[in-house]
């Protein structure tokens, strides 16, 4: 099926300020305007099914599999081009076949190119081709965080194919990422009837979706059990204990629900599980061990494990900021748990192993400044292609400067946090006076170090 990475929101409390930084207690003031865009946008949840069935790369092919399908389907698709013509059915079914791959792998923006060329050609061909190129482009809008888009799409394909367990749960999955948690249970029950009733789906993907309405409404004691049973029915499901992506992503879930409940060793034995199957199942750069990576960074970081924690954290952000579908929270999110991590706890550092701990992540910041501007998510708004906003692009930039700072390169944390005031200046419908002033203020520390 065409996946998808769940990424929980971190808990940012505030801590005790440390001396060495000016303006670090704006955490909270961060959040809020990191998060002044629709909040009903949640991040991408669940497992969306196929009405076919599973998408290779989700189930149980490994990485250098996906990549050797790969190949093959562009090799094919681009030989019926040459003889057939690019609009010729075979070149279409051919196309359709490696944007399938491209999904599993999160190959998003080919993925786009590719289903924008052969689109009006399936609108006109009709049938089967024409359901599989609006689904397709459905699991793509999901992944790239744009559900409202996937939500019209699915109802479009609903039209034309009717009810059934998968395209229910397809649409569950969509409501609950956009919030709207009467509609998605209703979908999942639904999805869950059809199934019971011999239509085509999966038992551990609609309970999966059921159990994560649960955790989204605050009913986390009540999610656990629902998502242990997904687990149970992946894992029969597919005969085996770690083999697919399918099985992590339902590890993720259970992981994430123990950490909620505090429940932090267990938390940190699934997400391990689930980190070493997506490495295995989808590789190294995928957005699944990227989310994965993160999670682990931040429970271990939780249970005190600073020095095991930090590298995690750190290739999570790297990986996160270079793929197609760039997620400016979760980036921001990352950064700021790498600066908690030496700023906050009562942690003692001595100043040159605070520096050189804080100048690793300086490649990585630059590589985020750069995605950001290649982007244009630094120019005015809106950014309908993208799930951010200038309050969130702001505290990437202040909390990159900060970053700076901590590793003593000042140059770099007055251009960003420069960068952070001109972003927070244009915003006219949420006080920033509190983070503009950190921001003042961290620039005159600065400036007096250098006297």
């Amino acid at each position: 099926s065409a996946s998808s990475d769940m990424t929980d929101k971190a808990d940012n409390t505030t801590r005790e300020e440390t001396t060495a930084t000016p303006g670090v207690d704006t955490e909270k003031k961060e959040e809020t305007a990191a998060k002044k865009k629709d909040d009903t946008d949640q991040d991408e949840d669940g497992e969306l099914d196929s009405d076919g069935g599973s998408h290779k790369g989700d189930g149980d092919s490994d990485h250098e599999d996906e990549v050797l399908r790969e190949d093959v389907f562009r090799a094919k698709m681009l030989k019926s081009r040459e003889n057939l013509g690019k609009d010729h059915e075979l070149t279409i079914k051919r196309t359709l076949r490696l944007v399938s791959c491209l999904i599993a792998q999160y190959k998003l923006n080919e993925t786009d190119e590719l289903l924008d060329a052969v689109y009006p050609v399936c609108k006109e061909l009709g049938g089967s081709l024409y359901i599989k190129c609006i689904q397709s482009r459905a699991f793509n809008k999901f992944k790239q965080y744009k559900f409202r888009d996937a939500l019209e799409i699915f109802k479009e394909q609903a039209t034309h194919v009717g009810p059934s367990a998968a395209l229910y749960e397809n649409m569950a999955h969509t409501y609950n990422s956009l919030g709207d948690y009467e509609n998605a249970a209703s979908f999942f029950s639904q999805a869950m009837a059809l199934l019971d009733a011999g239509s085509f789906g999966k038992k551990g993907g609609i309970l999966l979706g059921l159990g994560l309405v649960r955790e989204r409404q605050g009913k986390v004691e009540e999610a656990l059990p629902i998502l242990q049973d997904a687990l149970f029915h992946y894992k029969k499901d597919h005969g085996n204990e770690d083999g697919t992506s399918l099985i992590a992503k339902a590890s993720m879930s259970v992981g994430q629900c123990f950490e909620k409940l505090g429940r932090l060793e267990e938390a940190e034995g699934h997400i391990r599980n689930a980190r070493d199957i997506f490495k295995r199942a989808v590789g190294d750069r995928s957005p699944l061990t990227a989310n994965s990576l993160g999670v682990l960074g931040r429970i271990l970081y939780a249970q005190g494990k600073r020095e095991e924690a930090e590298p995690m954290l750190l290739e999570s952000l790297d990986l996160e900021v270079e793929k197609d579908a760039f997620h400016a929270d979760t980036v921001w999110r990352l950064m700021n748990s790498l600066k908690e991590m030496w700023t906050e706890g009562g942690i003692k550092v001595e100043l040159p192993v605070l520096q050189a701990k804080c100048r690793k992540y300086e490649p990585v910041l630059a590589k985020c400044s750069q995605r950001i501007v290649d982007l244009k998510l630094d120019q005015e708004g809106p950014h309908p292609g993208f799930k951010v906003d200038e309050g969130t692009v702001a505290v990437i930039y202040k909390t990159a400067g900060e970053l700076c700072m901590l590793g003593g390169n000042y140059k770099d944390a007055q251009m960003y946090i420069r960068k952070a005031v001109t972003l927070l200046e244009r915003i006219k419908d949420f006080d920033c006076s509190v983070l503009t002033q950190s921001c003042v203020s961290s620039l005159q520390f600065m400036g007096k170090q250098s006297e």
